[in-house]
């Protein structure tokens, strides 16, 4: 019985460190450089601050449909673990194109001041 219990220690012991492991790795939001991608950073904690978001995909939606439905949301606890952009604090929506940020949004902002920019952006003509 003594014999297979330094191999019962030994395989708890790599299990316990192998399964702590995966938590710290950054992982990289896979991103589609060909068009513009829109990125989302919410916290359902806080959504009071969000709804000036919230009007603005709605908005944004009309005229843009492609923008809002293939747009990425990532969570307050997601975004930690997220290495590609540095965003700290929650709500924010970036716009991102050819794995450059465009357009960055950032706070409590009226909705305006992201209809806005995000539009703009959209209105560009692609540079080639």
């Amino acid at each position: 019985m003594m014999k297979g219990l330094p191999l019962i220690l030994i395989t708890a012991l790599l299990f316990v460190t192998s399964s702590c492991n995966h938590k710290e790795e950054k992982k990289e939001l896979k991103i589609d450089d060909s068009v513009k991608q829109l990125i989302f950073f919410t916290d359902k904690k806080q959504y009071e601050q969000e709804i000036s978001y919230y009007d603005a995909i709605i908005e944004l939606k009309r005229s843009y449909p492609d923008l809002i439905k293939n747009m990425k949301i990532i969570t307050a606890s997601e975004s930690s673990h997220i290495s590609n952009y540095n965003v700290e604090n929650c709500p924010a929506m970036l716009l991102v194109y050819q794995n450059k940020v465009i357009v960055e949004i950032k706070g409590t902002v009226p909705k305006e001041k992201i209809i806005h920019p995000l539009a703009d952006a959209m209105d560009e003509k692609d540079e080639k």
